[in-house]
């Protein structure tokens, strides 16, 4: 998105006063402190050295996504703060030629780049090139506008022309060479005007009565409180339309021959970029960069004004440059402290500002000279005790006293004099001093706290001294910070609690009260009696006159503190292990049920710090002075920063996602009211993302979080990427926010919504089939189960069928014929008829044993163990074998080659064979039996033949009984039933006295299984 550009114009038939451009992202919320010289401006710049495509950056413009758009002579880059995007002719989209001339962004949406070589539009993804077939008066395009009915206007070589649904029409009677080509005002328009017209503008009257040539006008700028600046190349004239009365001329008051841009920010200060350097005008003032800086001789092609008030600059061939407030400033050895290395700080009664140092000394800062130079310093050469300054104390007559490990030194009217234990103190480490209400002075040192009584104007004669130590109840010997409380208890910090004295009496305080450590470090009084209290890695704590209080909030609670102080604006400062920090504090006084710090913010060289530590074991390492201005000591300078004219970036930055990919595989970034479609089986995504604050890029924070995977936030940091990996499929929205250097978040931030596919197997319809033929496989199983149930049933019923017949047909005609000749013996027995008794008695045993071998061979065939342990062969010569003898002579045969069939097939094939047979030893009267079994191709084949007395077959009834044998000992019903429940056939052949033969045939590939 781009900004929607607007301003008032008028429109003569023949005159053109043309448009005026709002190329800012949105009314800037703040801009840099006018107050501060040019010299201390935070600056960044970026050349090819360092990831600029191209040094000459001849446009600039934010657009409204939050985006920096340089044009060069490669190409038009896109900047979010931490890496560049060329586009140009080869990229997608394309550009119609690389040298960039004018960008715009109008209240559409579309991005509009100029060319030499044609006009480009981008809109919603799609791109779309201007040549002269669209009305286009030239290709070397030199500007663009858009005018407060939303009318595109191009600006080229060969003319100006007006956009008409998606042609351009040319301006009427406007002539190349007489129009005003870059005009800018308020920081934010441009406008082109014909200097032939008779239009009566206040601005241009006023240049041309001002002495500035009417058909030379150039630049325009306006100023927030109605004054202007008129210039063309050579002349800068600044005043109202009622008169110009400032000029400015190239070459005199103005570095270098040319004005190439002006712009006004929205402090009200003029920036001049010449063909020789970068000026300011503010407050009637002209300020030019010292002579050293590399933008002091740059040839200034393009400076812009971003939302959150930076001020960018485009050079010929210096790259692109970035001026940011400056939150911190340092005093250093470059500014005449006698070393870098600096200890201690305090301020005296004249304002004046001592700064200790390790190794070099004492410095004086006089008022009026901070950031310049020391005026003067102290070291062993005038007396002091050491070089190395461990704590100071300032007094109200005048005098100083200084601590070092080698004694203690007082500094009265430029005279040093020295004390050491040997004039009574109690070690000659002197770690930190404290001057009470009635001029006393407290002595921290390695054995103890010693109380200097007499008063410290008098003579040193007669001093009086007297040392607390830990005989006395002090917590420890090594003492550290003191400070004196609104209640007028002193405390005293120890490297074994905290102690305080009161009306005489030492109370100790350690972690069993409530402290978060034992290693006290800072102390800050503060209103009614509270206290704060800095310790050396557990953060700090509040005394609330009743209890400790810890503040636990971020990583506060393994802070380390050494110095608190107040600005007085409901901010506590603090100097930390890690560099200084801040956090508001309203609220954090007097009685609590408990303390918090909201707003935490720690500062880096982002923010102007030379660097991140700051000074320890020195008392005090920080102060506050009378204007207010905070100080703070460091290894690597003087730390500085005030309060009252603290910068602060209200601004949420927006937040943008750059790339999408899939496996390596970049995907289109689509629209947030659609998404993108991912093919099943990819399992690694990546999405990068900016957050576009230009104050302090390296200081934007992001939380991010993946809708229908994530439950929370996942707080990335710094961090610009985010992974994941094997998700399940479904659809997702990825949302980033970002918070600027401050804190201040962004909670809209960025989506992008995408849907993973699934593979079939996870569909829902899969799932649905799945279930269903889980169910129709129980279905089958139940349905298989049953049939075999009633498979089994069956052949349980037709196996009691056969053996209810072999009962009838066998045994049970048996015992009715024994029960017959048993009645007749009776009789016979009865009537003493012995020789026909006997020959009944003979038939009743041959009945009986014809009985018995019908039931064994019953039996025998209930056995089905050898099914399951012979080949159907072995059984069957096993049946031949039981057959011979008793006047029969049985032979077995086997044709083919075996192969095994399902077990109930064999089954019931050696059940035919076996009812065959057992007919031809009852029935048949035959001596002579053939059994052949022969396995063809198709079929297996059964015969059973013999030469016996045989039957009518014609005549056999249907119930399978001959009517020559009504007791139907054949069996020939069962022999049928098994042969069709294997699928075969049965053939009976007979003739009376010619034998019976009897065939089965049945598929060899068909049966039933057990």
């Amino acid at each position: 998105m781009v900004p929607r550009i607007s301003a008032n114009s008028k429109f003569p038939r023949c005159c053109w006063l043309a448009m005026l451009l709002l190329i800012g992202a949105s009314l800037t919320a703040a801009a840099l402190e006018p107050t501060t010289p040019l010299a201390n401006y935070g600056r960044q710049s970026w050349a090819m050295e360092n990831g600029l495509p191209q040094n000459t950056v001849k446009v600039l413009v934010q657009t409204r996504d939050g985006f920096v758009w340089l044009g060069t002579e490669t190409g038009l880059v896109r900047f979010d703060g931490n890496a560049f995007q060329v586009f140009d002719r080869a990229s997608t989209p394309p550009l119609p030629g690389n040298d960039v001339h004018a960008l715009l962004e109008t209240r559409d949406g579309a991005l509009w780049v100029g060319t030499g070589e044609g006009l480009a539009r981008w809109k919603d993804g799609g791109t779309k090139r201007f040549n002269s077939n669209d009305g286009m008066p030239g290709m070397d395009v030199r500007a663009l506008a858009e005018d407060t009915s939303g009318g595109m206007w191009v600006y080229t070589e060969a003319g100006l022309a007006r956009l008409n649904g998606e042609r351009f029409e040319a301006a009427g009677d406007w002539r190349p060479g007489t129009a005003i080509t870059t005009v800018t005002g308020s920081g934010q328009t441009r406008s082109w005007v014909d200097a032939n017209s008779n239009a009566s503008d206040a601005w241009r009257q006023a240049a041309v009565q001002g002495g500035l040539p009417r058909d030379d006008l150039e630049f325009l700028a306006e100023f927030n409180n109605g004054a202007m600046g008129v210039a063309n190349k050579g002349t800068l004239m600044m005043g109202s339309a009622s008169g110009l009365k400032t000029r400015l001329a190239a070459g005199r008051e103005l570095p270098g021959s040319r004005i190439q841009v002006l712009l006004a920010d929205h402090e009200g200060c003029l920036w001049i970029g010449t063909n020789g350097g970068l000026s300011r005008w503010m407050g009637g003032k002209l300020e030019r960069l010292p002579v050293t800086d590399s933008l002091a001789s740059a040839s200034v092609l393009a400076l812009m004004e971003d939302r959150e008030g930076n001020i960018w600059v485009g050079t010929e061939t210096g790259g692109l440059h970035i001026l940011r407030d400056q939150r911190f400033k340092a005093l250093t050895a470059h500014d005449g402290l006698s070393s870098d290395n600096t200890t201690t700080v305090v301020e005296d009664h004249k304002g004046a500002l001592w700064v200790g140092t390790s190794g070099g000394g004492l410095n004086v800062v006089r008022p009026g000279e901070a950031g310049k130079t020391a005026i003067s310093g102290y070291n062993v050469r005038n007396g002091l005790a050491s070089d190395v300054i461990l704590s100071l104390a300032a007094v109200p007559n005048g005098d100083m006293w200084v601590g070092t490990p080698d004694g203690l030194s007082r500094i009265r009217g430029g005279d040093v004099k020295t004390f050491t234990s040997a004039d009574g103190l109690p070690d000659d480490f002197i770690r930190s001093l404290l001057v009470d209400a009635d001029g006393s002075l407290w002595i921290a040192t390695r054995r103890g706290l010693t109380h200097w009584i007499q008063p410290l104007d008098g003579e040193d004669s007669g001093l009086r001294m007297e040392t607390y130590t830990q005989s006395e109840g002090l917590g420890s010997d090594l003492v550290g910070a003191m400070a004196r409380d609104t209640a007028g208890d002193l405390w005293i910090a120890t490297f074994a609690g905290l102690s305080r004295l009161h009306e005489g009496r030492i109370t100790n305080f350690t972690t069993a009260d409530g402290l978060s450590s034992n290693v006290i470090t800072a102390l800050l009084p503060r209103a009614k009696g509270t206290l704060l209290i800095g310790t050396q890695d557990r953060g700090w704590n509040l005394w609330d006159r009743q209890r400790f209080s810890h503040v636990t909030r971020d990583r506060l609670a393994a802070t380390s503190i050494r110095a608190i102080l107040d600005d007085g604006r409901e901010h506590l400062w603090f100097a930390t292990g890690g560099g200084i920090a801040r956090c508001d504090c309203a609220g954090i006084a007097g009685a609590m049920d408990g303390v918090d710090c909201l707003n935490w913010i720690e500062f880096s060289t982002a923010d102007g710090l030379i660097g991140r530590d700051t000074a320890t074991n020195s008392h005090p390492s920080a102060w506050q002075g009378k204007d207010s201005r905070l100080w703070f000591a460091t290894p690597k300078g003087l730390e500085s920063v005030d309060p009252a004219h603290f910068p602060v970036n209200l601004a949420p930055p927006p937040v943008a996602i750059e790339r999408f990919a899939v496996d390596d595989l970049d995907q289109a970034l689509h629209a947030a009211d659609s998404s993108t479609r991912v093919a099943a089986g990819h399992s690694h995504f990546q999405f990068d993302y900016a957050g576009l604050s230009f104050v302090a890029p390296q200081k934007v924070r992001y939380r991010f979080m993946l809708e229908g995977f994530d439950h929370n936030w996942t707080e990335a940091g710094s961090r610009r990427t985010a992974y994941y990996t094997n998700i399940p499929p479904g659809r997702y929205t990825f949302r980033v926010q970002a918070a600027n250097n401050d804190g201040v978040w962004n909670t809209q931030g960025a989506a992008l919504a995408f849907e993973l596919r699934p593979h079939f197997y996870q569909t829902l319809w899969f799932y649905a089939v799945l279930v269903l033929a889980l169910g129709a496989f129980l279905l089958l199983l139940l349905r298989l189960r049953l049939i075999r149930a009633e498979r089994e049933f069956r052949a349980v019923l037709g196996e009691r069928n056969r053996i209810a017949r072999e009962i009838h047909d066998t045994l049970a005609q048996g015992y009715v014929g024994i029960s017959v000749q048993l009645e007749v013996l009776s009789e016979l027995l009865r009537h003493k008829k012995v020789d026909a008794a006997t020959k009944h008695l003979d038939t009743t045993r041959g009945f009986v044993r014809d009985g018995l071998a019908d039931a064994r061979q019953s039996i025998w065939s209930l056995r089905s163990q050898d099914a399951s342990e012979t080949t159907l062969p072995v059984q069957m010569q096993r049946l031949v074998e039981h057959a011979d003898g008793h006047g029969v002579e049985a032979k077995f045969s086997v044709y083919g080659a075996y192969r095994p069939m399902a077990p109930g097939t064999e089954r019931e094939i050696l059940r035919v064979a076996q009812e065959a047979i057992h007919n031809v030893k009852k029935h048949a009267e035959a001596s002579s039996l053939m059994v052949q079994l022969e396995y063809g191709p198709a079929e297996i084949a059964l015969e059973v033949r013999d030469n016996g007395r045989g039957f009518a077959a014609e005549h056999m009834g249907r119930n399978g009984k001959s009517p020559e044998s009504p007791t139907g000992h054949y069996g020939l019903t069962g022999m049928r039933e098994r042969a069709t429940l294997i699928g075969g056939s049965l053939e009976v052949t007979s003739q009376p006295g010619a034998g019976t033969t009897v065939r089965l045939r049945t598929p060899a590939g068909k049966g039933i299984k057990e």
